[in-house]
Parts: C-alpha cells; structure tokens; sequence
C-alpha cells in the first residue's frame, strides 16, 4: 500500500458521508444500551450474590467495583434515551472503562491488567463502529497512561517478562488500529453499495410510477401480476390535436416530437393538480381518467375542470407561439375494467363502453371545445355551464345528446 492510498482512506476515515455517521452514531447507541443494561444486570446479580452468601468476608472495594457498574450502567442507559451529544454514550463508555482500568491495574498483576485491556479493546472495536482517528487517539492516550504509572511506580513490572508484555501490548495496538481503518473502510464501502443500490431501486420506482399508479405498483411488485378490476363510476377524458396533420407537414420530424413532449409535459403537471390520472398518449391523441384506482366520488367535476385548464392552457401557448395547436376534448362517465396490459412493457389501461364513448366525444368536439355525454352532465349538472347540443348520431350508440361546456 503505497502512502496516497493510506492517506486516502484516512481523510475517508475522518470526512465520512453525514448520512453515514448518522446512522454509524445511531447503531452505536444501540449496542451501548445493550451493554449498560448488561453493566446493570452483572453488576446488581454479583452485589446480590455477594451480600447473601459471601456477606461475612465481603470487602468494602467489592461493594464499590460492582456499585459502579450498577450506577455507571444507569447513567449511561439515560444518556442513550436522552436527546444527548451524538458522541456522548461513546466518550462516557470510555471513561466509565478508564476509571476500571485504573483500579484494576493497581490491583491486579501487570499481566492480568494488559489482558483485561486487550479484550476490553478487541471487543469495542468489534461491537462498534468508531471513527478510526478516534480510536487510535483513544489507544495512544491509554498506552501514555500505562507508561504513567509505569514511571510514577503505579505499576510495578515485577518480571523481566513484563518489560516484553509491554511492547507487545504496543505492537497489538498497533493491529487493532490498522484493523479499526480496514473495518470503516468495509463499512463505508457496503454503505455506499446499498446507498447505490437504494437510489437505482428509487430511480426504478420513480420511472414505474410515471408508468402505473402505486397502489398499482404496490400490487405487481408483490403479486408479480394485477388482477382486472372493475370500477362502476369513473370519468375518462380524450384530448386530440386537431390540425396534427397540418403540423405534421409544417414540422420537421424532431420539432414536431419536441411540441408534443412540451404539450404532453404540461398536460402531465394539469393532470396531477386536478386529481385525475394519465393513462396514456397515441400520436396525437391524450388520454386520462378519473376515479380509479382510488375511488373518487368527484370524478366528473375533476375531469371537466382538468380538460378545460388544458384548452386553457393551450389558449394562452397560443398568444405567444409561432406554431398554434389547435385541441378539442370529449368527456363520458360509467363503469370501466381496468388492468394491466403486456408482459414485457406495462400498460396501466381501461376498457369498456364508457371509453367508446369519451372517444367519439372526443371526435365530435371541435377545437378549442369541451364536449361532454349525458352520463356526466347528470353528474354535473348545476355545477358547470353547458350548452346542450341537437341530438347526433353516435357511432355504436344512436342519436345522443351532447353537451358543450360554454
């Protein structure tokens, strides 16, 4: 490994993503309280076993060591709970280790200490997931502290072997700091895959959503197929450009693509704002829906008021462009089925007499009009000014009334 690469994974180290340190400070407050519920529980179960069966010889310091579990144990339990520091569970867990340590190595030979420390150490690096930099200050600062005590006369290296424990104890240090920047180095690299991973399943889902209805979705993704549904009450709406022939020999093939896409992008944002859903365009044509697959009892109103922001809309595009699209919508109401459609690229559609019959009142409206059947001027009636129209013949339906929205 050459020093750019370690120098790299140290600034990583240290300058993690946010998002990262939040989570990694989240999970370590998790692990802590599982260890002070177990400092609590050790240290309350070992007071009790000593005061029933061992109270005649029992030692003052035992009484305190295992005290201080129990209260020590508390202290930090309520910091997890509480809205403190992010780093504060942590550092007390440190300290609450530090003051151990320091007894025990007063108390115990130089040997037992160093092992004691070991552990204590191989399991906090195992159990959490501090920032390297830290750790290793933390394992300098203790290797500082034992070399303290070591010139004070705290500690008493009474073998010859002990001068060696020592400098191993450093070189195991040494590992288990280069182990703690390997580990944030896997940890940070799995964060990233599955952050990766996350943003491609939303993108994924983002692209779905402009192609089905989530409930729809939802429905596919755990089913792996959408059964038809019908629906009893719903509003389909047809707009068509009218003079789309007189475009398509005015605009090169691209101009005309790019009017389409700016239309259509329009149409998609009125669609939403009304409450309505996109089923689909063909060529010149769009079409919507109302009332499905969520059930929605003004389903005609909102049709009418999205077909007429679209003729709105086109009105005002008018004014200030060079090329005039001229569009006419056709609404009708009743029952539809609805499902999907394909295999291979799905389609969200719906099917019934209702569509047959917003389609030719689509084909009857003239530019600039909003024509409507008798089935949603019942729905609406009141709510909107029509004027109704001489009976015409409606193919597959007879003569009908239609109504144009003033």
């Amino acid at each position: 490994m050459n020093i750019f690469s370690w120098i790299k994974k140290l600034i990583l180290s240290v300058f993690s993503p946010k998002d990262f340190s939040d989570i990694v400070h989240a999970e370590n407050r998790q692990i802590l309280k599982k260890a002070f519920i177990f400092s609590i529980g050790f240290g309350a179960l070992v007071l009790l076993y000593i005061l029933i069966f061992t109270k005649e010889n029992v030692e003052g310091i035992q009484i305190f060591y295992y005290s201080y579990y129990v209260v020590m144990g508390l202290i930090g339990l309520c910091l997890c709970y509480l809205k403190s520091g992010k780093y504060t569970p942590v550092i007390f867990g440190l300290l609450e280790f530090a003051f151990i340590f320091l007894l025990y190595i007063q108390r115990k030979n130089f040997t037992e200490a160093i092992i004691f420390f070991l552990g204590f150490v191989l399991a906090i690096e195992m159990l959490l997931n501090l920032n390297p930099i830290d750790f290793s200050i933390g394992m300098v600062l203790y290797e500082l502290l034992v070399v303290l005590f070591q010139c004070t006369g705290v500690i008493h290296l009474e073998k010859p072997e002990d001068s060696v424990l020592f400098w191993n104890l450093s070189l195991v240090n040494v590992i288990i700091i280069y182990l703690s920047f390997w580990k944030r180095k896997i940890t940070l690299r799995n964060f990233m895959i599955e952050k990766n991973i996350e943003a491609e399943k939303q993108k994924s889902e983002e692209l779905l959503l402009n192609i089905l209805p989530k409930s729809i979705m939802e429905e596919l993704r755990t089913n792996g197929r959408v059964e038809p549904v019908s629906f009893d009450s719903v509003s389909v709406l047809f707009c068509e450009i009218k003079n789309f022939e007189e475009l398509s020999s005015l605009l090169k093939p691209q101009e005309l693509v790019n009017e389409l896409n700016e239309l259509y992008s329009y149409f998609d944002e009125i669609v939403e704002e009304s409450g309505c859903l996109r089923i689909k365009t063909f060529g010149e044509i769009y079409m919507a829906s109302c009332g499905l697959p969520e059930v929605d009892a003004l389903h005609a109103e909102r049709c009418i008021k999205c077909g007429k922001a679209f003729l709105e809309f086109v009105g005002k595009r008018n004014k200030s462009s060079g090329i005039k699209i001229e569009v006419g919508v056709g609404i009708s109401s009743g029952s539809v089925i609805a499902g999907i459609v394909g295999i291979k690229k799905y389609i969200y559609d719906i099917f019934g007499d209702t569509v047959n019959t917003a389609f030719r009142m689509k084909t009857l409206s003239k530019a600039g009009q909003l024509k409507i059947s008798p089935d949603t001027f019942k729905l609406v009636e009141g709510k909107f000014d029509f004027n109704c129209q001489e009976p015409v013949e409606v193919k597959g339906k007879g003569l009908m009334e239609t109504y144009n929205l003033k």
